[in-house]
């Protein structure tokens, strides 16, 4: 009897573990398939979330697991080449980047907008609401902001004319190609009405584009961006921000840029080789040639090739070169290269005996 009452005992106690099993899947299945329908409705994942953690407790993301599964199962390349450790010299160049001094995201756009050459890309919202773009002459303000005289006849005075909102796009002086500098400025765009203003505005647009004369033109309007919304920057391959309005403004431009492309020429026409030393020193890195793109009051970006293990040569790359200190004009900067290419020169110099 004693035996036969277990038995039962058990029978019941497996029966309640299978329907409480049954309960529980139908329960997560009906909790899956809600948290479905929410997320198709709009449902931000921060409100759905705490829900799937009670139920089933916290998960890796789908892309880590698919990562981590990737990396069990691929132990190299896909042509089955084995993967690789970064050699010293690697490890050398990535930490000399990540702590080189530079200018400021803020910085660099607002120096690109001063120094540029007063030519940009305007994008306005036509009546059947689409954007329509033009190649314009603009000055910058004080702040930063560009200004502008439009004919009266021009497509994008008239959209301005029923909208403000507008943007434009900025590039280097030198720009080429992805790799170079550009900046978009997003805001409200109105014409100024102000004597007064006017006359302030048309003498700075004078001194960026002598040769403006049509500005005393009667069917010439002023404009001028009253209002920063948003900045976009790009500074080439991997290094783009947005930039708040009250951080543009509030940056001055940095005061080597103004002719950095004068120094930049210099150095790359006649002394390469006291670039490509300075490169070698501070990273190790030997270089087939070093051509100096942009030079700020912290530093300088250099464009360089180097030669491969096959003997091959690499397609140009972009690094940051830090000063040891900051420059405040174009002596300095003078005094500061010459530094530099003694030191790199010096180290390379066998120890006397």
């Amino acid at each position: 009897v004693g035996i036969k009452h277990s038995h039962t005992a058990m029978y019941k106690l497996i029966c309640s573990a299978l329907i409480n099993m049954a309960l529980f899947s139908i329960l997560l299945n009906s909790m899956r398939t809600q948290t479905t329908q929410q997320l198709a409705h709009g449902v931000t994942r921060a409100r759905v979330q705490p829900l799937l953690t009670t139920v089933m407790g916290p998960r890796p993301s789908l892309r880590r697991r698919m990562t981590v599964k990737a990396k069990e199962e691929d132990p190299g390349h896909k042509d089955n080449r084995p993967r690789r450790e970064p050699t010293e010299q690697e490890m050398r160049i990535m930490q000399y980047q990540q702590n080189a001094p530079k200018l400021s995201f803020a910085e660099e756009a607002k120096s690109l907008v001063s120094y540029s050459n007063g030519y940009g890309v305007i994008s306005t919202v036509a009546p059947d609401g689409y954007p329509g773009g033009a190649v314009v002459m603009f000055a910058p303000d004080e702040k930063g902001l560009p200004t502008f005289f439009f004919s009266t006849m021009s497509s994008h005075t008239q959209d301005l004319l029923k909208g403000t909102k507008a943007s434009i796009t900025i590039k280097t002086t030198d720009f080429k190609g992805a790799s170079d500098a550009r900046v978009n400025l997003v805001g409200d765009i109105e014409q100024v009405t102000s004597d007064e203003e006017k006359k302030a505005l048309k003498e700075s647009f004078l001194k960026k584009h002598p040769g403006a004369f049509w500005v005393e033109f009667g069917d010439f309007l002023c404009f001028s961006m009253k209002e920063l919304k948003a900045v976009r920057y790009v500074g080439g391959f991997a290094r783009a921000a947005s930039i708040g309005a009250a951080d543009y403004i509030g940056a001055e431009p940095d005061p080597i840029m103004a002719f950095a492309d004068k120094i930049a020429g210099h150095m790359n026409e006649d002394h390469e080789d006291a670039t490509k030393a300075i490169v070698e020193h501070e990273m190790g890195l030997e270089c087939e040639t070093a051509q100096i793109k942009t030079v700020d009051r912290l530093g300088m970006t250099v464009f360089v090739t180097a030669k491969q293990p096959d003997g091959s040569v690499s397609s140009p790359f972009k690094l940051r070169i830090g000063f040891p200190e900051e420059a405040a004009d174009r002596p300095a900067v003078r005094n500061i290269l010459k530094d530099m290419t003694m030191a790199a020169v010096a180290a390379k110099q066998p120890a006397s005996s």
